[in-house]
């Protein structure tokens, strides 16, 4: 193909099958059932729920969900991988949480600052609960004829099982939950060892 893109945004995408699937949501479902959940202050009244301590501890570690840990290991690695990253890979995850999406609810447009990288889990979903939406980084290019043809929010459908990760500045939300289901899902920020 003549044209080609030069400068993309790396993203990993992938889903958990089979007996591997099962275990982890039976473990990530009985994580969920000891939580308390409540609406961040200030963030408005359609906003999605949170477990308790979002963005200051790491449920997921503090729970000892070993089966996802080690299927977000595995994922991490496979994602650094594909870019080309041939470095020491320590890490830790500097928060995570659970994320309930109700009727009505969304997540706001957001990053997640000076993370490396940031992810989600969907541990419940019907597919029609509100898809994940990511804003270009190149937003501020789009007075540029070229880039305005080509900038547009990217979405990508939630399912059961789907990990995603990103870098962590990259600007994404979700759209309106608009069916009677709940989704939950998980969260979690990365940092690599420099």
């Amino acid at each position: 193909m003549p044209t080609q893109g030069h400068f993309p945004t790396p993203m990993y995408w992938d889903q958990v099958h089979g007996e591997k699937f099962k275990a982890i949501q039976n473990e990530l479902f009985l994580t969920y059932q000891k939580l308390k959940f409540s609406r961040k202050k200030g963030w408005g009244k359609d906003t999605h729920y949170l477990s308790e301590d979002p963005f200051t501890r790491d449920i997921l570690t503090d729970m000892d969900c070993k089966l996802f840990l080690n299927f977000l290991d595995k994922s991490l690695n496979n994602y650094l991988d594909q870019i080309g990253f041939q470095f020491e890979r320590k890490y830790h995850i500097t928060q995570s949480w659970f994320t309930k999406t109700c009727k009505g609810q969304y997540a706001h447009r957001h990053d997640h600052g000076a993370n490396d990288i940031a992810g989600v889990y969907y541990l419940q979903t019907n597919e029609r609960d509100g898809n994940i939406y990511f804003q270009t980084p190149l937003q501020l290019l789009t007075p540029n004829f070229i880039y305005g043809c080509i900038n547009g929010d990217q979405q990508i459908q939630a399912k059961e099982g789907l990990i995603g990760l990103w870098p962590g500045v990259l600007e994404h939300g979700t759209y309106t939950n608009t069916t009677d289901h709940e989704r939950i899902s998980i969260s979690f920020n990365i940092q690599y060892e420099r």
